[in-house]
């Protein structure tokens, strides 16, 4: 019987035998992933139990296409993380904290003010950013979202997609845009940008009428600012938060999208992030138990309808990773800079964790020892990581997770991140 310590030669090599849910899939069913070769293969007990012996005995296994399959074909990555606030490429801007939405599971309530940025703040950032004698690369990508509705301060998005551009042109850059908008505002002169500048629009939607204005309210406002958006050809990614409320209703939402807007591509559905909506550990995994059974349901759905589902987690698994944060670059509205745009306000319990530099005096400054202890954070949860087959698909997990959940309530989210992954891995390689 092969027990846990005969999987020592096959993590040695990044292979994780990964048990497959019972009975569904069958008893004693594994799943033999090699996420650097990017192929996984199906196996029994007793294929383990061989295979193992013949990585202990020679280093190598005897059948030749699993051999290349899985070791093989492996290829390290070459990370091209920022180490320091000199190499980052890409920026999220906050223009506010101000917000005309009550949405009762907000991350960033608590921040929720007045205060937004000003032009020369947004001027002496971006000159940092655009600049050919910062950084090599070329490519580099500006955000708008945030703790408040972006497009409530209108202006200054618009001044600093138009001052970037012009500065990429002066220097040779080319910026990709995207912006995440409750979905409350529209003009003439958004749509107008936003076809200039190719921004890549999200609009956050919680699709059923009934689910929208019990958690978000409007209803009746996205709907119409969907519509002119579809209208005018600028396809948008709705983005719906899936909290307990309508966590059951996930292929309901993707039928609506079919149905009331038939242009619409595709549909991020990620599990809300707050902890205190769930008493204890045991609700959280009761919901991310219900969310997984749901969201596969929708993601086939949405197959059928020419619809992608998705969410962070199921993209997370196409790419590589050695660490969570690729290093955050986020503008507060206060000036700050944060190393994660959840964290953007003073009335928020982690801002000072998570704030590593400053606009003043016509410049930035930088605490970069904090920003180099930010992006390569560790906690005793990491040592666990060595032989969990997502280590190379999560990095050891998010900062902001980790300050905001419990202990008991983080060991909850790994092992939904398992299992989901587990369902997607199947789902990519086709396994039956």
């Amino acid at each position: 019987m092969c027990e846990m310590e005969c999987f020592a030669d096959f993590h040695a090599l990044d292979i994780y035998p990964i048990p497959l849910p019972a009975p569904s899939r069958g008893s004693d069913r594994w799943l033999l992933y090699s996420p650097l070769a990017g192929s996984a293969v199906l196996a029994d007990r007793q294929d383990l139990n061989l295979l193992a012996e013949q990585l202990k005995d020679q280093g190598r296994l005897d059948e030749g296409q699993l051999q290349s399959m899985l070791i093989e074909n492996r290829v390290i990555p070459q990370f091209g993380y920022a180490r320091t606030p000199y190499d980052v490429y890409a920026l999220t801007i906050l223009p506010n904290n101000i917000c005309n939405f009550s949405c009762n599971y907000c991350y960033a309530a608590a921040g929720h003010g007045k205060e937004q940025l000003d032009e020369q703040t947004i001027r002496t950032v971006l000159d940092f950013f655009v600049d050919p004698a910062r950084l090599k690369r070329r490519d580099l990508y500006i955000s708008f979202g945030g703790g408040g509705e972006p497009f409530l301060s209108w202006e200054l998005v618009k001044f600093s997609v138009d001052y970037s551009a012009e500065l990429a042109a002066k220097y040779g850059f080319t910026i990709g845009y995207s912006f995440a908008s409750n979905g409350s505002v529209i003009s003439c002169e958004i749509i107008d940008t936003i076809k200039k500048y190719g921004i890549k629009p999200n609009i956050s939607f919680d699709i059923l009428e009934e689910v929208q204005n019990l958690q978000r309210g409007n209803y009746n406002t996205v709907c119409r600012t969907l519509d002119i958006l579809l209208e005018e050809n600028i396809i948008p990614t709705i983005n719906t938060v899936i909290t307990p409320a309508c966590v059951g209703l996930q292929e309901k939402m993707v039928e609506a999208v079919h149905n009331r807007f038939p242009k619409v591509r595709r549909l991020s559905f990620d599990s809300v992030v707050n902890g205190e909506l769930f008493d204890n550990s045991g609700d959280l995994a009761a919901f991310y138990d219900t969310y997984i059974e749901n969201f596969f349901r929708a993601r086939k759905l949405g197959k059928q309808y020419g619809i992608e589902v998705s969410c962070i987690k199921y993209h997370n698994l196409e790419i590589l990773k050695s660490r969570a944060c690729a290093g955050g670059f986020d503008l507060t509205p206060q000036g700050t800079l944060s190393m994660c745009f959840f964290v953007s306000s003073p009335k928020e319990p982690l801002y000072e964790r998570f704030i590593y530099g400053k606009v003043e005096d016509g410049g930035i400054k930088f605490d970069s020892d904090k920003f180099g202890e930010l992006i390569n954070y560790r906690t005793e949860r990491n040592e666990r990581c060595e032989h969990c087959f997502l280590k190379w698909h999560c990095g050891g997990g998010c900062l902001f997770h980790s300050e905001t959940y419990s202990d008991e309530m983080h060991g909850v989210m790994c092992g939904f991140l398992r299992k989901f992954s587990t369902m997607a891995l199947l789902e990519r390689f086709e396994i039956e």
